[in-house]
């Protein structure tokens, strides 16, 4: 299931798309110009990292949701989704993150800012 198109957002938050098409516990990637975003539900709260995987160019989306754990399908590296940290070999590059809210209804990021 995809995101809604995007629609026009105040500042340099994006709208991806409707709040009831991530429900706690599910993924969804939204990609832009290039950049492929991983967007997690986690217990009610939304965490938006890149969606690559730091050692080989896998998607994450098509990975296993754990809590707030990714696992990575090609490897098994697993990434914790609110600080990017790579917990497992074979990756050892942590992920971007950027933050994410949910705001009437809907699902936002802000790429412009990433979370160190």
């Amino acid at each position: 299931m995809a995101f809604d198109p995007p629609e026009p957002s105040s500042g340099a938050w994006i709208d991806v798309g409707a709040a009831r098409d991530l429900p706690p516990g599910t993924m969804q990637r939204y990609e832009s110009e290039g950049q492929r975003i991983l967007i997690a539900n986690v217990d009610g709260t939304p965490f938006a990292v890149d969606d690559t995987c730091t050692h080989e160019d896998a998607s994450l989306y098509m990975g296993a949701l754990q809590g707030d754990k990714v696992k990575c399908p090609l490897h098994g590296s697993r990434f914790c989704l609110r600080d990017g940290r790579a917990l497992d070999e074979p990756a050892e590059i942590d992920l971007a993150c950027y933050p994410a809210r949910f705001q009437n209804g809907r699902v936002e990021i802000d790429l412009a800012r990433r979370l160190d």
